[in-house]
């Protein structure tokens, strides 16, 4: 008989054994249970169907010492990452944690809890892509996560592209339990320290009583470390070619530092009563209070509730509810004069505003000079409230029945579901309050001063965000006709959903008051409506087709009609093939159709017309005294190489639907009775994808595209910046255009997408008796092709497979020996090397890109890394367990990647999980 999937197995749900006996005979066998595997609404007793379905139990999840669900998801090899709630401090969807399969985004993944959808977050990243904030979802309630790598609009709907996450809950629990745990750096106590701590409680057995009710709460929360905290353990590559600056102490202080410039020479003059003078400069630890590591602190619930109503129908209630924060620390701003205007652009008046740091006036009572004078100064009146703090509440309801009659296997719910976010930042300046306030003497420099003129000069930026769902559903099963390999089987469902998304700004940021802050103002709603069928045929006991068909109409969109068309064969016990065919899409959500105006900040980017400029300058600055230093990265990062600038960007109501279609092609081999092997090719094409021209695009094609590109005029501070150069080497190097000032984009179907690849899954399994028992796992990825074309082209660019973090392959291997109460286990995970450049258009990566910014070969590529994760649990306590995870065993330092603009550490880290029942 075929060996299924062993970790299939997992998803088991028991059915009540019909069985019977007789006086005469020997019990009759049970039947086989049915379970629902992710990618179909039939159920059935085998676990293997024609599209590969990956799962990992909670015994899986134990092992990783994960602490979240996306320490959970991180090890998909699939999982090409998205959005993170550590590196978010300046998206728009700043504090949440978002998916992506196959490279193809967030959009184009599916995630699920118990089969059915969840609320987007509240805040869209970029201001457009909506999708689910995984950190809501609490981890010590999962059973299991499913993962279909597969196109699944055809069950699924709308955004079941890329694959399905389905994160599977427990149903029911009777008893109580507490767990904790904390994870703590062996190489620096402030890295990656987090703790955990979960309630568990139920009562009631659905056999026995007729009811359960279980309830889950879980907190968690991950400590925040600064810059200098961490600095002994920055690597000096990172300093030598990322920031030279890393760890110097600024010249932008408090009380200040004078800055007198006359007759081609710049002289610094400490303030009177400066705590702290260095190599003639006042100077403040502005890495004391820079954390790039966000604080986390979680509060999360999951409940549920079963009835039986009679011997066939089952009543149901599920709950859940999240309240996080996520803290990302800032130094305190800071007063600088360049004479370079900062610009952004007003939606309201359709224009570029600007500020200028103003100079001290002659007779300003903090100028003590005849002349006007630059300060270098640091706000430093009350630093603790300089931070971003995002803070999101999440919710989702439902109530259902399901049960057996006349033959079906039925299921509807109902539910509602919502996310409500908000991002608030001080440090950005009011443009009119903050020059009155300097200006006229009422900012006492080098003084305490109030906090209600602090909040007027560095006002409260909020963005706030709200989604919300509700749904209603019907589906239902059954068995038709005995075919030859069993029975034919049928599946049939109703599903709508109205959905609802805004996005809004605080009033001074509307107004464009705030200096270099973009606006969002979204306003949208859909109703969505789908029916769909499935039909299973085992045609002989060898052979076996799924087909399925799902209409969806979204909003004003254009019909869909979603097919899927898949095979099995099986050659015997050991050998079975599959395949899948199937269409996929992605309907506009309201943050691209509905009431949109956005303008957004691009920070660091290219400027091909100034960057090479802006490097020479560079290196000349950095030979001359402690300000040319500064001015050096300033000059490079800020003036040409990482430039920054306003985007003005429209919704767009035409806007079709992204269509897929995809391909899944394979094989399952047991070749011993405890061996199983998979291996899937897979190819899926994506086109009319939405989005806005790129920006290097744009920027590469500036002079085909005239009027494409805002240019502000050359400033005064490119031309002394010039003077300076010239001062210190004879050369007459200047800009000849200004830097970028905006860019006008609107949303439109524009590109296509190609990937392909295999996914391979092995796992072995051996019981030795008194030895104990083995097992030993690989899962890898590995991609064919990444490529990327517009929708109207016939073929597409270059292969992006290698390019920058987008690896060729990734694997992972695991081991594990039980033994009595003890468990051992390894996790093993590689990355091969990749370039630096992300696409044709990123010259500044090429080789010749790196030699012209200073960047030796061996630093132009990302080189293979591995990690070793070791973990050990022991389960012979009395009412407990306790289980130890040591990651990154082998102490290794993660590859050198001067893309990043902050430091990257990663060094032993040690986990201890403590679990007890009441």
């Amino acid at each position: 008989m075929f060996k299924p999937w062993p970790l299939a197995l997992a998803i088991a749900q028991a059915l009540p054994a019909l069985a019977q006996t007789t006086p005469d005979s020997a019990p009759a066998p049970a039947p086989l249970t049915k379970i629902v595997i992710t990618g179909s609404n039939i159920s059935r007793t085998d676990s293997e169907t024609s599209s590969p379905v990956q799962v990992l139990t909670r015994e899986d999840i134990a092992a990783m010492g994960a602490s979240t669900v996306k320490d959970v998801l991180d090890k998909i090899p699939a999982n090409t990452g998205a959005l993170n709630d550590l590196g978010g401090s300046s998206s728009f969807a700043a504090g949440a944690t978002g998916l992506s399969l196959r490279n193809l985004g967030k959009s184009a993944t599916l995630i699920l809890l118990n089969g059915r959808r969840v609320a987007s977050y509240g805040l869209a990243d970029g201001g457009r892509e909506t999708f689910v904030n995984i950190d809501a979802i609490p981890l010590e309630t999962i059973e299991r996560v499913e993962i279909l790598l597969d196109g699944a609009s055809a069950i699924y709907g709308s955004d079941a592209v890329a694959g399905v996450i389905n994160i599977i809950t427990r149903k029911a629990y009777r008893g109580a339990y507490v767990k904790a745990a904390q994870r703590q750096s062996l190489m620096n106590s402030a890295l990656d320290k987090d703790q955990i701590l979960s309630l568990t409680w139920g009562r009631g057995d659905l056999a026995a009583d007729g009811y359960n009710i279980f309830g889950h709460l879980e907190g968690f929360h991950r400590f925040p470390y600064s810059d200098r905290q961490i600095e002994p353990n920055v690597g000096q590559w990172y300093k030598d070619y990322v920031n030279p600056n890393f760890g110097v102490k600024s010249s932008y202080s408090n009380p200040g530092n004078y800055i007198l410039r006359f007759g081609g020479q710049t002289v610094p003059v400490p303030v009177n009563g400066c705590p702290e003078v260095e190599n003639g400069l006042c100077r403040f630890d502005q890495y004391a209070r820079l954390g790039i590591h966000a604080e986390a602190k979680r509060l999360q619930f999951h409940g549920g509730a079963r009835k039986q109503l009679g011997a066939k129908t089952e009543l149901f209630t599920e709950l859940t509810l999240s309240d996080l924060g996520t803290t990302y620390y800032n130094p305190p701003p800071i007063m600088q004069y360049t004479g370079t205007p900062s610009y952004w652009y007003s939606v309201k008046e359709g224009k570029l505003k600007s500020f200028t740091e103003p100079m001290l006036p002659v007779g300003h009572p903090y100028n003590p000079f005849p002349i006007p004078v630059e300060l270098r100064y640091r706000y430093n009146d009350d630093p603790d409230v300089y931070k971003n703090a995002t803070r999101s509440r999440q919710y989702r309801w439902m109530v259902g029945l399901e049960g057996q009659h006349g033959g079906w296997d039925w299921s509807t719910a109902a539910g509602v579901m919502g996310a409500r976010s908000g991002f608030v930042t001080r440090g950005a300046k009011d443009a009119e309050q903050y020059l009155q306030a300097v200006l006229s003497g009422e900012y006492q420099f080098g003084k305490q001063n109030s906090a209600e003129l602090l909040l007027r000069m560095f006002p409260r930026v909020e963005f706030g965000g709200e989604s919300k769902q509700a749904f209603v559903d019907a589906r239902a099963s059954r068995e038709l006709l005995a075919l030859g390999g069993g029975p034919l089987a049928l599946a049939l469902g109703l599903d709508y959903r109205t959905d609802s998304f805004e996005s809004w700004v605080g009033d001074n940021v509307a107004n464009a008051r705030v200096v270099g802050y973009g606006s969002i103002n979204v306003d949208g709603a859909r109703h969505m409506r789908a029916a769909y069928a499935e039909l299973n045929a085992p045609f002989t006991r060898a052979f076996e087709v799924n087909a399925a068909l799902r209409y969806d109409k979204v909003g004003s969109t254009e019909h869909s009609l979603m097919p899927k068309l898949g095979a099995r064969y099986k050659f015997n016990d050991k050998l079975m093939l599959r395949a899948t065919v199937s269409g996929g899409f992605r309907a506009p959500n309201a943050a691209e159709t509905g009431k949109v105006i956005l303008s957004a900040f691009r920070n660091g980017v290219v400027d091909p017309k100034r960057c090479a400029t802006a490097q020479y300058m560079y290196q000349i600055l950095r030979q001359g005294n402690d300000l040319d230093k500064a001015d050096a990265l300033r000059v490079r990062d800020s003036l040409g190489c990482g430039e920054s600038f306003a985007l003005a960007i429209q919704g767009n109501p035409d806007l079709a639907p992204e269509k897929s279609k995809s391909l899944n092609a394979g094989f399952v081999l047991v070749p011993l009775k405890n061996l199983s092997l998979t291996l899937d090719y897979y190819r899926l094409e994506r086109r009319n994808e939405i989005g806005t021209q790129s920006v290097d695009q744009i920027l590469a094609r500036e002079d085909l595209l005239p009027g494409s590109v805002a240019r502000n005029p050359v400033s005064d501070d490119d031309r002394r910046i010039a003077a300076r150069v010239k001062q210190l080497s004879g050369q007459d190097v200047a800009f000849t255009v200004g830097t970028i000032g905006s860019l006008n984009q609107s949303y439109q179907n524009l590109n296509k997408t190609r990937v392909a690849g295999i996914d391979l899954d092995l796992d072995y399994k051996l019981n030795a008796g008194s030895l104990g028992r083995f097992q030993f796992g690989i899962k890898a990825n590995y991609q064919l092709e990444y490529k990327i074309g517009n929708s109207g082209a016939a073929s597409y660019n270059e292969n992006y497979v290698g390019t920058y973090a987008n690896y060729r392959y990734v694997l992972r291997s695991t081991a594990s020996w039980k033994r009595g109460p003890w468990e051992w286990g390894a996790m093993l995970n590689y990355w091969p090397e990749t370039s630096l450049m992300q696409d044709q258009y990123d010259l500044s990566y090429s080789q010749l890109g790196c030699a012209a910014r200073g960047i030796p070969d061996g630093y132009c590529r990302l080189h293979k890394d591995m990690t070793l994760d070791l973990n050990t649990r022991y389960t012979g306590l009395a009412k407990g367990k306790i289980l130890v995870n040591l990651d990154n065993a082998l102490n290794r330092s993660p590859s050198a990647d001067v893309r990043l603009a902050d430091p990257v550490l990663r060094g032993r880290s040690l986990r201890v999980a403590y679990e007890r029942d009441l």
